[in-house]
């Protein structure tokens, strides 16, 4: 099984909802080597990494479909995306919802999404 671990927290690595994402990948891998599956684990920290903001332009729908007109790591981060087998999101919440890179990064995956507008 190949897990994503999206770490949305700021302090990156040190982070306390990534070590409560840490245990919870420890469980699966309790839990599976009953069932003699292997697990990948895979790490984003978006902290260090370049995601733009989402310009709201939809050239990933029109001109260019499923492909952002950004050239940011967000390239790399949709390919983990439709690879992994289970995705574990980690952040903390601020203000009532996630951290501003972290959002980025969801408003960035509408190039995974068909397009449900029409010109």
């Amino acid at each position: 099984m190949r897990i994503l671990l999206i770490n949305g927290s700021p302090k990156g690595k040190r982070s306390n909802s990534l070590k409560l994402a840490y245990s919870f990948i420890k469980g699966l891998e309790n839990g599976c080597t009953s069932n003699k599956e292997e697990l990948s684990v895979d790490e984003l920290h978006i902290a260090s990494m370049n995601i733009g903001a989402c310009k709201g332009c939809f050239t990933c729908w029109q001109k260019t479909p499923g492909r952002c007109c950004i050239n940011d790591d967000m390239q790399t981060v949709i390919k983990k995306l439709i690879r992994a087998d289970l995705i574990l999101w980690s952040f903390p919440l601020y203000y009532f919802n996630v951290p501003g890179m972290l959002k980025n990064l969801i408003d960035r995956q509408l190039p995974m999404s068909l397009p449900f507008m029409s010109s």
